[in-house]
């Protein structure tokens, strides 16, 4: 990378990301609601992903001009030729409703971009009750479950 003005933005976003799912972890209680924003109504194309939690609410939105996930604080709000749809019921985070974020990871691909983040939820004391990843790929959030393998599969 030998723009210094982009690695400057790109640098600025990383810390930011870091401030926010720090904030989540310790500030921001269960999780509520959660909302997707899709480009032109499709569900096949979301913007960006809008966590609710009883204390804080946070945005994590993809990045078109370099395929990044970037991160902020506040509500998710529309943009032009956008819609707001509301998937709290819906897996997988139907499961993750009641509960906070223990732990969260930034992902950052073999290139430097960060373009994930990693959520796990549960109960204060609990057991986790879900790990749900937020990815951008080819401008869109594409969210994955992290599953644990099974452990039988493994020869000694």
């Amino acid at each position: 990378m030998r723009n210094p003005g982009l690695l400057s933005v790109l640098l600025g976003r990383w810390r930011h990301m870091l401030d926010t799912l720090g904030r989540l972890c310790t500030d921001g209680g269960s999780l509520v609601g959660v909302a997707y924003r899709l480009f032109e109504g499709s569900p096949r194309f979301i913007t960006a992903v809008g966590l609710r939690f009883e204390a804080a609410a946070a945005v994590f939105r993809a990045v078109a001009a370099d395929d990044t996930l970037a991160a902020s604080l506040g509500p998710l709000e529309p943009e032009p030729g956008e819609t707001v749809v509301e998937v709290g019921r819906a897996a997988p985070w139907s499961g993750c409703l009641g509960a906070g974020v223990c732990w969260a990871w930034q992902l950052t691909n073999q290139q430097g971009y960060t373009d994930g983040v990693r959520l796990e939820f549960r109960e204060p004391g609990g057991p986790s009750r879900a790990v749900v990843e937020l990815v951008v790929v080819a401008s869109a959030v594409q969210v994955f479950v992290a599953v644990a393998a099974d452990r039988g599969l493994v020869s000694e």
